[in-house]
């Protein structure tokens, strides 16, 4: 372990993890696992593992604090001001969350405090759903016929108890965006991070348990596959909101149907970057697409375009300047300024990107550079050289599924209708990018693209605004007021005027 990645642990000191049901820090010693530092593969904490019991005592919390207690029926202005010091907590806290966060999974520090997934944004997404809470309202609407005098309006009740999974890749945003929504629909909820990323969630709940919420309203888990299956298949949950594989995300949906349980699904992408001849700068779009996969979180994100389309005009062009964009990249200390990449989260998915890479090679594709891994003083660590592919087939594994690693496939084409079929060729459609100057062109490609989201000469996504996937890609968004419509049930009422 390098000496500045210690000093932060040592600093920061992680205590042995607990758990926070129904008000209340619980010391947990039923099961517990070491969580890893992916940059050099050392413990640095101690992790409940909640199991079923964990589980149980959670939700019969959360289940208590939602049908008897005053949150979900509290007047939105008190909603509000009772939210408000969580806010501020956040804030106070962010310099703490980026370093723990850090700890957690090995992004690098500068890019963790200036991101989307930084502390800050965790705190400006809670107060944008903050915002909402005196503004979720329902209809009237006219009545329809003479044959009776009944007006019908309609309102928004909260959801119920929310289960919220977290990813691994953005804690601290994905917290933000599904907590933060449940409370201010007046939902309880119970929230599981990934078993990779337990101490900047932890802090979070830290900050929510020394607020003035009511006992049960928030309660924090942590666990593996088992606590993660018992959460989101327990029947005192009314809703699951997931961000994760689709091999998850399919047993959530199944499971989900026992009981009708509301869902909201963030599963895989193949997202493709289409990069046309009248694009502004080819320079820019190679530069981009190699880096989505090569720096930041190293491709460990679902919506980067991991199928650059490149039309063959340019292509000597884009992989020139893909070839200097890898040529920036600096792993080692998260810490470290100079460090641009993360860590692969486990060597489990190491040696996933590895097969895939394998796969690519046997199956045909010409590999440029990359797809191994560093040595010297990196060889401890989870690390993968980022990988560029050419003369990809679109049935090609390394183009048909979901590789979460520093790996980008370039698949050629000639017109316009052959990029969007090749596009449009995936079981997944959670995001993509178009690279032209034709501003006709851009809108009639982003419209024919099957995709959740879709950006023109660049592509993000903001807590105001929705996003999600078709196709494998999930089920419903999270953004703006359709996060508030997914975690509020519609009630219509009528009455009788002539009674």
């Amino acid at each position: 372990m390098s000496e500045n990645l210690a000093s932060v642990r040592d600093e920061l000191k992680p205590q042995p993890g607990r758990l926070f049901v129904g008000g209340s820090w619980l010391d947990w010693d039923e099961g517990r696992f070491d969580q890893i530092n992916p940059s050099c593969n050392e413990v640095i904490a101690s992790i409940p593992e909640a199991g079923r019991r964990g589980v149980d005592l959670a939700v019969a919390a959360a289940r208590d604090a939602f049908d008897n207690g005053p949150w979900p029926k509290m007047r939105a202005q008190d909603r509000k001001r009772m939210i408000q010091p969580v806010i501020d907590g956040i804030y106070a806290a962010a310099d703490e969350l980026h370093r723990l966060q850090c700890l957690d999974n090995g992004m690098p520090y500068h890019l963790t405090r200036n991101s989307r997934v930084s502390g800050s944004a965790a705190a400006d997404i809670f107060d944008h759903y903050a915002g909402w809470i005196d503004k979720i309202n329902g209809e009237t609407y006219p009545i329809f016929s003479a044959a009776s005098n009944m007006q019908y309006m309609t309102f928004r009740d909260p959801v119920g108890v929310v289960a919220a999974i977290l990813p691994y890749n953005g804690p601290l945003y994905t917290f933000a965006l599904k907590v933060g929504a449940a409370l201010a629909c007046g939902c309880t909820v119970v929230v599981k991070p990934s078993e990779y990323t337990n101490l900047s969630t932890e802090r979070m709940a830290r900050i929510l348990a020394e607020s003035d919420l009511p006992p049960g309203v928030f309660n924090f888990i942590t666990g593996g596959g088992e606590t993660g299956a018992a959460l989101a298949g327990h029947p005192g949950v009314d809703k699951v909101t997931f961000t994760g594989s689709i091999a998850v995300g399919q047993k959530i949906y199944a499971g989900g149907a026992v009981d009708m349980k509301r869902l909201s699904l963030e599963l895989g992408g193949k997202s493709a970057g289409i990069v046309f001849p009248d694009a502004r700068s080819v320079q820019t779009a190679a530069k981009t697409l190699m880096g989505l996969c090569s720096t930041f979180l190293s491709g460990q994100i679902c919506s980067t375009p991991s199928r650059a389309l490149i039309h063959r005009s340019v292509l000597d062009e884009f992989v020139h300047f893909a070839k200097e964009q890898v040529a920036s990249i600096r792993f080692g200390d998260p810490f470290d300024p100079a460090t641009t990449s993360s860590p692969i989260i486990s060597k489990r998915q190491v040696a996933k990107i590895l097969g895939f890479v394998e796969s690519g090679q046997e199956e045909g594709a010409t590999l440029v550079f990359g797809g191994d891994q560093p040595g010297g003083e990196l060889k401890a660590g989870n690390w993968v050289n980022p990988a560029l592919f050419i003369d990809v087939r679109n049935d090609m594994r390394i183009a048909r599924e979901e590789i979460f690693g520093p790996v980008l496939s370039v698949i050629p084409f000639e017109t316009e209708e052959e990029a969007i079929a090749i596009a449009n060729d995936s079981d997944y459609g959670l995001a993509g990018t178009i690279y032209t100057t034709d501003i006709s062109r851009a809108f009639r490609v982003a419209r024919t693209v099957r995709s959740g989201s879709i950006g023109i000469n660049n592509y993000a996504s903001v807590p105001n605004a929705p996003m999600g996937g078709v196709k494998r890609s999930g089920i419903g968004r999270e953004g703006g007021w359709q996060t508030i419509e997914a975690f509020t049930e519609l009630k219509t009422i009528n009455i009788n005027l002539d009674a």
